[in-house]
């Protein structure tokens, strides 16, 4: 009896010393997975950082980086993601969807130098990747660099002609480049393909009542609001521009009107006294 209990206690024991089995890199990248999907970050992230200490040296270390990285973004940890799509393309420095989410981060974060880089180096990869075509024609625009921005524009318009944005990127070009005759044009152009967008008529209002044309801004702030009749910024507008020609009566209507939408009436204290 008692040999019989010694057995069983032995046995025992060695069952509390023999390991568990490890955890592979595969298991941990699955894992980490699984819990990114279920928003479940800090137990994500902390799965990817154990398969990055188990093998410290892999190739794929470059997605578990970017991994990361997305989990920061997710978390609200943008320069902390930056650093991590930096670690993944010092392993994979050619790899487009990396470098795109490094440059769409920068480029959120208003650091245009860096972003145009990063698109500039996924264009010499992929010459005709129309995201960052587009959003380097962006970054040109805001630079003020009108001529480098047309030829992205005209390069993305060239593989695809009938790119919304870019046509609308094309007309604020020209307007920005103080062109108000082609901005208007090329918008009138882009309302005949698309009548119901609201912002192509705000937009040549915009551009109409720079140039002093205050009845074709009006006309146009007329059919944008009535594609968007709860719109306070188009109702505004036409509101500023009724004031500046004399029409107090339309101009305190619209006031009103916004005041309705849940534009606080103190904000609009000077305008209505105008007004009267």
């Amino acid at each position: 009896m008692k040999r019989k209990k010694s057995i069983v206690l032995l046995i025992s024991c060695l069952w509390f010393v023999l390991p568990l089995k490890a955890q592979t890199y595969e298991d941990y990248i699955a894992q980490g997975l699984a819990a990114a999907q279920n928003q479940q970050y800090d137990e994500a992230e902390t799965c990817f950082r154990n398969a990055l200490r188990l093998s410290p040296s892999d190739i794929r270390n470059a997605l578990t980086y970017a991994n990361i990285a997305h989990i920061q973004e997710a978390k609200g940890e943008k320069l902390k993601a930056i650093d991590s799509y930096t670690l993944a393309l010092d392993i994979a420095p050619l790899n487009v969807p990396i470098l795109k989410a490094r440059a769409d981060l920068y480029l959120s974060l208003g650091n245009y130098n860096k972003a145009a880089i990063d698109y500039g180096n996924i264009l010499d990869v992929d010459a005709y990747n129309t995201d960052a075509l587009l959003n380097r024609a962006y970054i040109y625009q805001q630079r003020r660099d009108y001529q480098k921005a047309q030829a992205d524009y005209e390069r993305l318009l060239s593989l695809d002609p009938n790119n919304y944005v870019a046509l609308l990127g094309v007309a604020i070009l020209f307007q920005n480049a103080n062109k108000p005759q082609e901005a208007i044009a090329r918008l009138s152009t882009l309302i005949d393909q698309y009548p119901d967008k609201a912002e192509l008529y705000s937009i040549r209002a915009e551009i109409e009542a720079e140039a002093n044309q205050p009845e074709l801004a009006l006309l146009d702030l007329d059919k944008a609001i009535s594609l968007e009749p709860t719109n306070t910024n188009l109702i505004l507008t036409r509101a500023y521009i009724h004031l500046k020609v004399g029409h107090k009566y339309l101009a305190k209507k619209d006031f009103e009107r916004a005041i309705e939408l849940g534009i606080p009436r103190g904000q609009l204290k000077e305008e209505l006294k105008q007004c009267k």
